[in-house]
């Protein structure tokens, strides 16, 4: 982890440069579906055990990971191939002796539009992928050691996404999402529903069958990702103004919303980013 604020990442104690991350562009086939590939590796060393936390975007993952013999992680013997539905709290991981992964994060509604499953059946859900897309794709980490090249799998993943994508594409509810992203003036869900022009109740179901969360969820997620991120650039900035600006009905419902998804408040998360910057 790098020393520079990302949206969505939590700083956490011995943090910065425990790991490495890269990210990838799709490619021109799989840009309609997907929004990146990512990778990440790290050596522990005779450190112990990291817990890496991430405030995740209403996105699904398909993953191919590896580790040290024997390790587990998210309750599965390492190597495996996995899909990460999207997860409604915050993601977190413990990384311990060597390991990596190598993964596709999805546009929001993109995996949806590639698979045709329902997205709601895989919210907080870390899957076998040969359970639900089949061997060919679910054995992509068969033979791997814990000294894999991620640019090899890498390859080898984007191959077979490539392999298996829709004859056609769909219109999906993504564009809404990335309004939601991009819009500050959307705070609420029937503002959101008014402004593209759908009823709440069609815009909720969409949104659970075509992303896995409804909208007020999206919403909230945005605001809590720009609030850390904030808190990360400027840990002195007032959360009284924060909390308006971001669309929290007051400084209260900012806090709130900091300890049920993050264990701590605003205040105490900005006085850790200051110790360690400072």
């Amino acid at each position: 982890m790098s020393s520079t604020p990302e949206r969505g990442l939590v700083r956490r104690p011995g943090s910065v440069g425990a790991f490495t991350t890269h990210r990838y562009p799709p490619g021109a086939v799989l840009a309609p579906w997907v929004e990146h590939f990512w990778s990440v590796t790290w050596d522990r060393g005779g450190a112990g055990p990291l817990e890496s936390s991430v405030i995740s975007f209403p996105a699904m993952h398909v993953t191919v990971e590896w580790g040290d013999q024997g390790s587990v992680r998210h309750g599965y013997p390492m190597p495996a191939t996995l899909l990460h539905g999207v997860v409604s709290r915050v993601f977190r991981v413990t990384l311990t002796g060597r390991g990596g992964v190598v993964g596709a994060r999805f546009r929001p509604d993109g995996f949806h539009a590639w698979s045709r499953l329902d997205a709601a059946t895989l919210t907080d859900t870390v899957q076998p992928v040969r359970d639900l897309l089949g061997a060919e794709i679910g054995s992509l980490h068969a033979g791997m050691t814990p000294d894999a090249e991620p640019a090899e799998v890498l390859r080898k993943l984007r191959s077979a996404l490539e392999g298996h994508r829709p004859d056609k594409m769909s219109v999906g509810i993504g564009p809404v999402v990335d309004r939601i992203a991009t819009d500050s003036t959307l705070v609420r869900v029937d503002q959101v529903a008014h402004a593209v022009g759908l009823s709440e109740r069609t815009l909720q179901r969409r949104f659970r069958r075509e992303i896995g969360v409804g909208p007020k969820w999206v919403l909230s997620r945005f605001r809590l990702q720009e609030a850390v991120l904030a808190l990360e650039c400027d840990p002195g900035v007032d959360l009284s103004e924060l909390a308006i600006r971001l669309g929290f009905y007051d400084q209260a419902h900012l806090t709130n919303t900091f300890v049920e998804m993050l264990g701590e408040t605003p205040a105490a998360y900005a006085a850790r980013v200051r110790s360690q910057v400072s």
